[in-house]
């Protein structure tokens, strides 16, 4: 495979960390007591990403660790 066209998985790991990184920015907001609706609305958003990151990421090392016991 060449660097031009990089593993999908790799992309899709890339994407979910960035997504951390943001939900991480979407705290400040609450630290800085800004209480507007669409702060606690991305937070809401936020919360639902990383319940979905957090799935597939158990998900992802429950296979790699069958492979493994596979191997």
């Amino acid at each position: 495979m060449s660097d031009s066209d990089p593993d999908p998985q790799k992309k899709v790991r890339l994407g979910e960390d960035t997504f951390i990184i943001l939900c991480i920015l979407a705290l400040w907001p609450v630290i800085l007591g800004w209480d507007e609706p669409v702060y606690e609305f991305a937070l809401y958003v936020a919360l639902a990403g990383l319940l979905v990151i957090f799935f597939r990421r158990v998900k992802r090392f429950r296979r790699a660790s069958d492979q493994l016991n596979r191997d």
